[in-house]
């Protein structure tokens, strides 16, 4: 059971499908349009794919620098997973796209010493996963599309299937399955400004909260300066840095640092300012929270906490640590998505079938969706970079009381979705405090360590 079919979990499910496994893809939106992976030629002028290309780069020198960026909050093993398999990824997610270079050489991107950069576009018109989807039907392959899935049946400690909603009929339909693989993407869409579909509102991080499994950093999100018209278009780093960005009509120095400028650009908005990029182009700027570096904790195979599930994609957490190198991720899901692959075929040997569930880890559905869902995008639009420790705590705590399960089992897609987000707010604002404290902590024992 594959839930998510954004390029994460299509990957996976092909080469699951290609072992000779019984593969169903369920999808909470239609299929192929659930996750972040298939709005990436949307939000930008091109897709850049990130990889050691060029002579003189290497796999090494490229987790290097993933391993500069993520300043140690990355997870055992991840990095080196990835920066191994880019270069050969990269080649292979070109081919299984349909991608035509626009460059002859990789450019130079911004932070960087090697030329990485390898901007791309899609050949064909249409939805760019649509290929993979059409190869896994064609294959016998079940995909599903709205048909969210709102808890992860276990028997005894491992998982054994999902249970989902199936929206048309208005009833939970549960399905058991030897595996299951959370690529639902991340939890960008929590926040009410977003570069993602609605879709990607934390439902790995909730499913796996709810099943017991272990979390990484779920508080780590990467923001952008986007164009507020048309929404969430991001002209390019480049373009950014090197245009001139107006707060309050007053151009600001140039920067170096799209993270940097970006938090910058957070600061004012929060303080009212308007923030403008001038120039043909140009327009209205605002500051969408991007990518999820955290999420659920995997080992460097795609295994979580709890035996017989897996994640990939954005769903999973600690790859990258602190900060997402630009271009990474498609290629993040490519990879991962095919080390689950392996990693379930190499399992099921040792795990064997499932038993019968037992019980289901359920998210709840809630009553008012739409006061929870006002509530939430106001007390969510000022943290979506600077999240002051006071700020977050009361943002909790008002999160908290607007939870009102629905004891009538109400089975519309809203409350689910609603449930969903509410949750994975829950998590994320929780782990703010859980590292603000260990922030606090570390100061405290350097402070006593120095006196």
């Amino acid at each position: 059971m594959v839930v998510g079919s954004g390029l994460a979990g299509l990957v996976c499910a092909r080469d699951l499908t290609a072992c000779g496994w019984r593969v169903t893809v369920v999808s909470a939106a239609g299929p192929g349009r659930d996750g972040a992976s298939h709005r990436v030629h949307a939000l930008a002028p091109w897709i850049l794919l990130t990889a050691p290309w060029s002579r003189g780069d290497s796999p090494d020198l490229f987790l290097r620098d993933l391993q500069r960026r993520g300043g140690g909050r990355e997870r055992p093993g991840l990095a080196e997973r990835l920066a191994a398999s880019a270069h050969a990824g990269a080649r292979e997610l070109i081919g299984a796209l349909d991608l035509e270079p626009l460059d002859s050489e990789p450019v130079l991107l911004p932070g960087d010493v090697h030329r990485r950069g390898l901007r791309c576009r899609p050949r064909r018109h249409g939805p760019m996963l649509r290929s993979l989807v059409n190869d896994l039907v064609g294959c016998g392959s079940a995909v599903v599309g709205n048909a969210p899935v709102v808890g992860v049946l276990r028997a005894g400690d491992r998982a054994a299937g999902v249970v989902v909603l199936d929206t048309a009929a208005g009833t939970l339909r549960e399905i058991a399955s030897d595996a299951v693989v959370l690529a639902t993407g991340g939890l960008a869409a929590i926040f009410p400004d977003s570069t993602c579909p609605r879709w990607c509102r934390g439902a790995a991080v909730a499913l796996a909260s709810a099943a017991g499994a272990l979390l990484h950093g779920p508080n780590l999100t990467q923001a952008l300066p986007v164009l507020a018209t048309p929404p969430g278009y991001f002209p390019s780093s480049a373009a950014i840095l090197a245009g001139r960005v107006l707060v309050d009509g007053q151009a600001l120095p140039p920067a170096a640092d799209l993270a940097a400028l970006t938090a910058e650009l957070a600061a004012s908005e929060r303080a009212g300012r308007a923030v403008e990029l001038a120039g043909p182009g140009g327009g209205p700027l605002t500051v969408a929270v991007h990518h999820s570096m955290g999420g659920v904790a995997i080992d460097a195979s795609g295994r979580t906490s709890v035996p017989a599930l897996y994640a990939c994609g954005e769903a999973a957490g600690g790859v990258q640590g602190a900060r997402r190198t630009m271009g990474t991720g498609l290629l993040e899901a490519w990879v991962f998505g095919r080390l689950v692959a392996e990693a379930v075929e190499r399992d099921h040997a040792r795990l064997g079938a499932a038993p019968a569930a037992d019980d289901a880890a359920m998210v709840e559905p809630l009553v008012g969706a739409a006061m929870v869902e006002a509530t939430l995008d106001r007390v969510l639009t000022p943290l979506k970079v600077i999240r002051p420790a006071a700020e977050v705590r009361a943002a909790l705590e008002e999160v908290a009381r607007v939870r009102e399960p629905d004891s009538h089992g109400g089975l519309n897609l809203r409350s689910w979705m609603t449930g969903i987000r509410h949750r994975a707010v829950g998590v994320v604002l929780a782990a703010e405090l859980e590292a603000w404290d260990a922030r606090q902590r570390g100061e405290y024992e350097a402070r006593r360590r120095h006196a």
